[in-house]
């Protein structure tokens, strides 16, 4: 090669990186003129997604074939070893960027090494997330064919023909690679803040957190830290905080609550209906219920009318993970990864292992397969016994159990625990599978499928809702029959919810917004313990759980949840529910929604709660939030998931 010659002929680090880069753009094209698994438009505006894209993509490719240059440069004799590594890297990249995408498109997020992490096994195959992929099998093809076509033409870049090699580079070939980043990178500094995170290349996405990894607060930070934490959660505590090293762990400040108490001496069995995806828009009890005659929820609305329902309830956090974590041990989720996986060794309370101290059975049963996402790992620790299917082959998709059959085995289970141990109180924890995406029917489903299957995602889901509830109704109607009826609690909540054909904004798609997070809840149970019928139209979230129930059974030892009682009815204007994921934050208070990016308080959305998903934005100043609220919920979660990391929620024992 001519030393002097410009351009210079870069060989293998040219051939892969222009391959790299074209495959990359394909991706980013596919996705900004694509649609959702509701036929709605990802982007826009793809020329102005474009416009940021490119560069950026372009310039966290420039920097890493200066660095490669650079090596090569200075050390000629290992061209072949640096080059075969930079081809596999650039693989890497190809197929991670197809990963990312594919994570924008079905879930709204960016792809993430806690996703890698927690989702990167062969496991992946046999999960629910494979379900929304096949809804775009266009999608899904253009994925597949640029994937294995960039991976053949960088295995033809490996060959290096005489006068192509690698060793003809100089010293200022890695400068001027750099200087050509800097001219993409320079004018997206024009561009607003949050436009170029969002354009980031996945490269850089997976990085930042390995750069900028969190540092251990020393004591001064923390106090503060640990002051502003408090009083966000429990500001009237009584009681006394019991440790610094346990910031959380506070007597329970249940006790004087209406019903507090009232099941000491006789407990209630106690069921809890998970429902995957629960809509609050499409029950009776709903935040926007249907009008009279076209509910899909009859069996629900009948219990409904009996029971207190909570029309403004926000899941603190989804995917399903999420909404397992919190309701279970009454604490938020961690603000970027999952604590049900990531931090599987993390002191927790538990309300299975609190009713299992107060003499009760405890059982869980899930439609879906709980060793996925590490629910088996956390459940053998609170439950007595456990009900699911495991894929018999772990390399292929398998089926999930049907709601007819999952509440087949919760009747059943009933059953065996009234014969063999009737004098013990019931705990039973349901979750359902039906109403997961793509929402489709199996053959035994309660409700008929037309032919050919509706195209609308609502109409389709609206046939699976159909569905369990007509599943729940069976056993509601057993619970009925037994003699423990009038002593029986059965609360009924979803996971998370979604969306279905409702059109999105795509300033905050991917944040905790009503589609995602807005589902509803009731509880039913005798008067003694919950009042009477009503709805309680104040936030609420699954964090609440916990504190009723315990508050039920007078169960005043210390606690670490960061709910309240649902039948706390003191200073009902300062209730909240936060919502937890990896895109934003969400906080719910007196009628106003509060979205926040988790990186930059600055990028902020407030407006009157529960109006849809194109609501209408309004300052700060004119909600109960205040103007550093932003900032303040950033930080609330930020010290929690801190704690979190370092396994200081709550002491063992």
């Amino acid at each position: 090669m001519n030393s002097g010659s410009w351009p210079p002929r870069f060989g293998v680090i040219g051939r892969t990186m222009t391959v790299t880069g074209l495959s990359q753009l394909v991706a980013v094209v596919a996705y900004d003129v694509g649609v959702d698994p509701a036929g709605h438009a990802l982007q826009v505006s793809p020329l102005n997604a474009l416009m940021l894209q490119v560069p950026l993509y372009l310039c966290a490719l420039l920097v890493p074939a200066g660095l490669w240059a650079l090596v090569a440069v200075a050390w000629p004799k290992g061209r072949r070893v640096i080059d075969v590594a930079g081809g596999l890297t650039a693989a890497l990249l190809v197929l991670v960027t197809q990963l990312d995408f594919g994570m924008q498109r079905f879930r709204g997020e960016r792809l993430s090494l806690n996703h890698l992490v927690t989702y990167g096994t062969s496991d992946a195959l046999n999960s629910d997330w494979i379900r929304p992929v096949l809804e775009l099998p266009g999608a899904l093809a253009v994925a597949l064919l640029t994937l294995i076509g960039s991976w053949v033409l960088l295995a033809l870049a490996q060959r290096s023909p005489a006068g192509a090699s690698s060793g003809g580079l100089r010293w200022w070939h890695p400068l001027a690679l750099w200087g050509a980043a800097l001219a993409c990178y320079a004018p997206t500094r024009f561009a607003y803040y949050h436009q170029r995170d969002l354009a980031m290349s996945p490269q850089v996405v997976l990085l930042r957190p390995l750069l900028f990894a969190p540092k251990r607060m020393d004591a001064s930070a923390e106090l503060v830290q640990r002051a502003q934490f408090r009083a966000g959660i429990d500001a009237t505590n009584r009681g006394g905080w019991l440790s610094d090293q346990y910031p959380l762990w506070r007597p329970s400040p249940e006790a004087g609550i209406p019903g507090a108490g009232m099941a000491a001496h006789d407990p209630p069995d106690i069921v809890i209906f998970v429902i995957e995806s629960l809509r609050g828009r499409d029950v009776g009890w709903g935040f926007h219920p249907r009008p009279a005659g076209a509910s899909v929820t009859p069996h629900l609305d009948s219990l409904a009318r009996d029971a207190v329902t909570f029309p403004h309830w926000i899941a603190n956090g989804e995917p399903s993970p999420r909404g397992f974590i919190v309701l279970h041990s009454g604490a938020w989720e961690h603000g970027r990864e999952f604590i049900i996986a990531n931090y599987p060794a993390t002191q927790l309370d538990a309300l299975p292992l609190r009713l299992r101290s107060a003499g009760y059975r405890t059982l869980a049963f899930w439609g879906g397969n709980p060793s996925f996402d590490n629910q088996l790992t956390w459940a053998r620790r609170w439950y007595d016994e456990l009900s699911f299917d495991l894929p018999e082959n772990h390399l292929f998709y398998f089926n999930t159990v049907s709601d007819r059959v999952l509440m087949d085995r919760v009747i059943d289970g009933i059953a065996a625990h009234d014969r063999a141990r009737a004098a013990h109180p019931l705990f039973a924890y349901v979750a359902s599978n039906g109403t997961h995406t793509p929402y489709a029917l199996d053959d035994a489903a309660a409700a008929t499928a037309p032919r050919p299957a509706p195209a609308s995602r609502q109409e389709r889901y609206d046939l699976t809702l159909r569905n369990v509830d007509a599943e729940i109704g069976r056993v509601l109607a057993t619970l009925r029959a037994r003699p423990r009826w009038r002593n029986t609690v059965v609360i009924v909540v979803g996971d998370h919810s979604d969306r279905t054909d409702e059109d999105d904004d795509p300033r905050w798609r991917g944040m905790p917004t009503d589609a995602q997070v807005a589902t509803a809840a009731l509880v039913y149970g005798p008067a003694r313990l919950i009042g009477p019928a009503r709805a309680l139209p104040m936030p609420a979230s699954h964090v609440d759980v916990m504190p009723t129930v315990l508050s039920w059974l007078g169960d005043t030892s210390a606690v670490t949840t960061l709910g309240r009682s649902l039948f706390d009815t003191v200073a009902l204007s300062g209730r909240e529910a936060v919502s937890v994921n990896s895109r934003g934050y969400r906080l719910d208070r007196g009628g106003y929604t509060l979205l926040v990016s988790p990186d930059d308080p600055r990028i902020n959305y407030a407006w009157r709660s529960f109006s849809g998903e194109r609501p209408t934005p309004v300052r700060l100043r004119d909600t109960p939030f205040g103007e550093d609220a932003p900032e303040r919920l950033i930080q609330r979660i930020r010290y929690w998931s801190y704690l979190v990391e370092q396994n200081r929620v709550r002491p063992r024992f």
